[in-house]
């Protein structure tokens, strides 16, 4: 199985389960083997598909360089970005109040 075929395969594996593919998740599924560019390439080409043409990709596990019981479980990678994010809004917001109240006391 070509490089492009296993992001394919990860690729159409993380849209069954209902969660939208991005290079986070189709890296983490497929290992760190599969370099950056091949990566993009695959996920262009995925989005760039039709329902049919995707439903053609094998359904072949894509092999990771890790085994399969150490790879992190998708609905976790998912829920983790999840929980960054809203840190993220946080820390913005906490960001933006401390501007807001150097703002003040400046003028």
């Amino acid at each position: 199985m070509s490089s492009i075929d296993q992001v394919l395969s990860a690729a159409k594996a993380i849209a069954q389960k209902g969660h939208t593919p991005c290079l986070a998740l189709i890296k983490a599924r497929v290992g760190n083997h599969i370099p950056m560019p091949v990566l993009i390439q695959g996920l262009k080409q995925f989005k760039a598909m039709s329902e049919e043409q995707v439903q053609q990709i094998n359904d072949v596990e894509p092999q990771a360089t890790s085994a399969p019981e150490t790879q992190p479980d998708i609905d976790q990678l998912v829920q983790q970005m999840s929980l960054m994010q809203q840190q993220i809004n946080q820390l913005q917001q906490r960001i933006d109040a401390l501007e807001s109240q150097a703002n003040e006391h400046k003028g």
